[in-house]
Order: structure tokens, then C-alpha cells, then sequence
């Protein structure tokens, strides 16, 4: 498996690119960052995009894409997957032929995106992807992605939450957990408030986990705690903490 780390931020400043994990070159978790980190013609090898909820810095790049592979003629077609709530999300306020044309009807002989509920486990070429659910908005989700050699979970963006870590103390051969901490302690209740993690409810959910030695990378970082975030998790001496980089890429 390989993933390439597109955007990884919570927030939008100079320098900072919003999230998107690209996966075997073809899959890509989250919309952030996919059309100004991708050639045109890498945007044309993505088949499928696993959305983790509707906020904006995570789909924004869907009508983009759409377009960018509708004027440049590619042929095949995208899957969108997410859950029914956040899939009427993306027709509602994104594809409604006002803020964006609906490619999922455009063009009419052959639509740039299918739109496909994902309740069940399922495979694409040799990945298999569980979608379970987290504590964010409606029908958040976090994925847990695996082949023959890795797994790998992306918490999307949630708070405390429970099934996630149920399912991935299950998984043989964790390889990586990419884990969303948007804010520093100082605002615990911020973060409890609007169901993201903060760095003392951070150092809580870990402990739900079994495997004691599997890497977490700290994601969607607030731009203006950056520096907060990092100088706390460097002080909570974990050695496995770290704060994931943009535009690294990891390979098992």
C-alpha cells in the first residue's frame, strides 16, 4: 500500500493545504487538497474518492476535479462514497447546478461522478475499506483501509469516539494511524464542543488502543496552534506521536 499525504491542516493559511490522503495513486480519502498537489495527469488515474463528512475544507475539491476532467477529456468515470446523509450533502450544496454544475448528471452520455452509499465493507482492486462511524457532524465516518501487508485507519475529523478503536484493535497488521487533533488543551472545551480532539482528549483516546507501537500521525491541525499542538505532544514524550507532514508519502 502506498499513501501519499496531499494536505494534512485545519484550516486555511499560506502554506497550509487542507486534507487529502492519496491512496495507490487511484483512491483518495477527502477532497481538500487533490487539484492543486495533483498533475492532470495523475487527477486522471483517481477511480474513487471515500469522503469522511461534508464540511468544506474536506469536499472542496470535488466540483473542481469534476471539472478538471470533464474539459480534458478524461474517459472514465469516479465513484463517490460516502454515507447517504453526507452523499445528499454534496448534491444539496456542492453539485446543485448553482454553486456548481451536478456532474453526476453532467455530461448527460456519460456523468464525471457516480454517487455510491457505503454501509457495507467493500473491495476495490486489492483494498478493502471498512467505513465506521465517529463523533463529528452527521454521519461522520473514519476509514480503515487494508491489503495483504497493512492497515491503515484515517480517523477523519471527530471527537471521543469508541467503534473506530473497537474495530482497529481487531486488525493484525496496523501499520499506521492517522489521527485528527485539532486543538491545543487550552481549549479542550472548544474541541469537545464542536467533536474534534484536542491534545488532552488526545492523550485519552489513545489509551483505547491496543497496539502499543503503532505510529500516530496528528492531522487537521488549527493553523494558528500549530505550534501550540506540536510543543504540547513533544512535552507528552509518547515517542510514537508525530505530526504528520505534508506531501509525505509511506509505503508498506
Amino acid at each position: 500500500m502506498k499513501i501519499r499525504v496531499l494536505g494534512c491542516d485545519g484550516g486555511v493559511l499560506p502554506g497550509f493545504d487542507q486534507v487529502s490522503f492519496l491512496v495507490n495513486d487511484h483512491l483518495v480519502v477527502d477532497a481538500g487538497s487533490i487539484c492543486s498537489k495533483l498533475t492532470l495527469k495523475e487527477q486522471h488515474k483517481i477511480k474513487e474518492l471515500l469522503i469522511t463528512h461534508g464540511h468544506l475544507d474536506h469536499v472542496k475539491d470535488i466540483p473542481f476535479l469534476a471539472e478538471n476532467r470533464w474539459l480534458s477529456g478524461a474517459q472514465n468515470a469516479m465513484t463517490i462514497f460516502s454515507t447517504d446523509a453526507i452523499l445528499t450533502d454534496i448534491k444539496k450544496n456542492l453539485l446543485n447546478g448553482i454553486v456548481w454544475p451536478d456532474f453526476s448528471k453532467v455530461p448527460s452520455e456519460r456523468p464525471i461522478y457516480r454517487l455510491r452509499s457505503i454501509r457495507q465493507p467493500i473491495s476495490i482492486e486489492d483494498l478493502k475499506i471498512e467505513a465506521i462511524p465517529v463523533a463529528h457532524s452527521h454521519s461522520a465516518l473514519g476509514y480503515i483501509i487494508s491489503d495483504r501487508k497493512a492497515a491503515v485507519v484515517f480517523s477523519g475529523d471527530t471527537g471521543p469516539t469508541d467503534e473506530l478503536w473497537q474495530i482497529a484493535n481487531q486488525k493484525t497488521n496496523l501499520k499506521a494511524i492517522f489521527l485528527e487533533t485539532s486543538f491545543p488543551s487550552a481549549l479542550a472545551d472548544l474541541a469537545w464542543r464542536t467533536k474534534h480532539l484536542s491534545v488532552t482528549s488526545l492523550l485519552r483516546e489513545i489509551s483505547k488502543i491496543k497496539n502499543k507501537k503503532t505510529p500516530i500521525y496528528l492531522y487537521h491541525l488549527k493553523p494558528m496552534y500549530f505550534k501550540t499542538i506540536r510543543q504540547e505532544i513533544k512535552k507528552s514524550g509518547i515517542p510514537r506521536l508525530h505530526i504528520l507532514k505534508r506531501a509525505k508519502t509511506f509505503k508498506w
